[in-house]
């Protein structure tokens, strides 16, 4: 099984001087997880991560991004929902991905299109607050993949 994990970024960041990779700039809640799980030796091979920035669009886990604050707004989204939209079915598509889960809040849910022709299973992780999300993240990324199939929703992006 192979999984895209598209992540939010995250308001807290470490101040860098050079461009340095997401997992270096990023310190929000959800990539204390992500960071865990790696240094724990338990971020499972199957799972590709790539982050949804609010300046720099879909950045991959390898990319290198410089320090910026930019929130993503309703504005934001809808320049680079088309970028992100072909960016994502080209890499699933080249991929060969099994899923690809969204780890995303509402305004960076706006910047991603319709996903319901892909041949991989589309999945956000839903909840009622960050805390149960970052559960569902942890089980997910460490491996327990019946989160896929139990808790987390399948769903297309619906339009307002």
């Amino acid at each position: 099984m192979s999984i895209l994990l598209v992540q939010s970024c995250s308001n807290s960041k470490n101040r860098q001087i050079e461009p340095v990779e997401p997992l270096e700039l990023y310190s929000g809640y959800f990539f204390k997880i992500i960071k865990k799980a790696i240094r724990d030796g338990e971020f499972q091979d199957d799972i590709d991560l790539c982050v949804l920035s609010a300046k720099y669009g879909l950045v991959n886990s390898e990319d290198k991004i410089s320090y910026y604050d930019q929130r993503m707004d309703a504005d934001r989204a809808a320049e680079i929902r088309a970028d992100i939209t072909a960016e994502l079915h080209e890499k699933v598509t080249n991929q060969g991905y099994d899923y690809v889960v969204f780890n995303l809040g509402s305004e960076y849910r706006s910047a991603i299109g319709d996903f319901s022709d892909l041949s991989a299973s589309v999945q956000f992780i839903d909840g009622e607050g960050i805390g149960y999300k970052g559960h569902i993240l942890k089980k997910v990324i460490r491996g327990d993949y019946s989160k896929l199939e139990n808790e987390v929703k399948n769903a297309t992006v619906q339009r307002n």
